[in-house]
């Protein structure tokens, strides 16, 4: 009974050894499928950050490239100009001049034009005077202004200057910046993997160009004033003188005119200011007469507050 006892206590021993090996053995198995699946996560991941890489990369080099201030301009320079960089200035100047011929004073002024390879952007005339605006390449400014003032009696001469260097120079490197940049976006649209980066690269693309375009006209209109001075040129005749170079009597009839014109406006105005002096000066007058009426004259109110006051003292 004894022996029955204890062969019964060894088996139930190695069943119970067995159950803890089976235990341990699926544990073991479930950690190292875990380990296996979180590497296998790990990798995979890596792979899409290395594929992907580039087109960060891209995406960051073009917000550098958007956001990169102007580079400031070199310490000891004057106005920002740099050594070796050309001034850019636009020169413009009017002339007023009077003329005995109005007619032989425009030709004057147009055989001019041609002659210093300019042309002529505005004009407009009257019968007795006319305006033009000319553009004269500005190496030929001084002589141009110089030449111009001959042509009749001058009366006044202006001449005005604008530096515009650090502003050219500072448009034109933006300028070399955004195509660089346009290039580059470019070349990372061919690389585009995915429908999201492919919109998003379009949509700097498009950015990008129409920035380029403003500053590409704002670059093009400086650089034709810098070119181009601009010179406007007033041309009257004399006092009293019609346009075919006669002298023109003053009209008695029309002098005659302005003067009962005048004199006519002066009595209308006169007529206003006395409407205005009895509409609005009479009854401030009539109030001030019933005020010292009440206080000071036959109801003395006033008169008689101040005696009863020195009766009782």
């Amino acid at each position: 009974m004894e022996r029955c006892t204890i062969r019964a206590a060894r088996v139930a021993r190695f069943v119970l050894a067995g159950v803890c090996l089976l235990a341990l053995a699926a544990c073991t198995k479930n950690s190292v499928g875990g380990m296996t699946k979180a590497t296998v996560m790990q990798n995979a991941s890596a792979k899409l950050r290395a594929s992907r890489a580039p087109m960060a990369e891209a995406v960051m080099d073009m917000a550098v490239a958007m956001e990169a201030p102007v580079p400031a301009p070199a310490a000891g320079s004057e106005s920002g100009v740099k050594a070796g960089q050309e001034r850019k200035i636009i020169y413009s100047g009017n002339l007023r001049l009077e003329v005995r011929n109005l007619g032989e004073a425009k030709e004057m002024v147009e055989s001019w034009v041609k002659r210093y390879g300019g042309y002529i952007s505005n004009s407009s005339e009257s019968e007795t005077s006319a305006t033009i605006t000319v553009n004269i390449p500005s190496a030929s400014f001084a002589p141009a202004m110089e030449e111009c003032g001959t042509f009749g009696r001058l009366k006044s001469k202006n001449i005005y200057t604008d530096d515009v260097t650090e502003r050219f120079y500072d448009l034109s490197t933006r300028l070399s910046t955004r195509k660089v940049l346009l290039e580059r976006l470019k070349a990372y649209l061919a690389t585009a993997k995915t429908m999201q980066e492919l919109l998003q690269i379009e949509t700097k693309i498009n950015d990008v160009t129409a920035e380029l375009e403003r500053m590409q006209g704002q670059m093009n209109r400086l650089s034709t004033q810098i070119d181009f001075s601009q010179i406007s040129v007033y041309l009257e005749l004399p006092v009293n003188q019609n346009g075919n170079g006669g002298f023109v009597l003053p009209s008695i009839r029309t002098a005659a005119r302005e003067f009962v014109g005048d004199v006519a406006r002066f009595f209308v105005a006169f007529g206003f200011v006395a409407l205005k002096v009895v509409v609005f000066g009479v009854p401030c007058v009539l109030f001030l007469m019933l005020l010292f009426w009440l206080s000071l004259g036959k109801v003395g109110l006033l008169r008689r507050l101040f005696a009863r006051i020195r009766a009782e003292k």
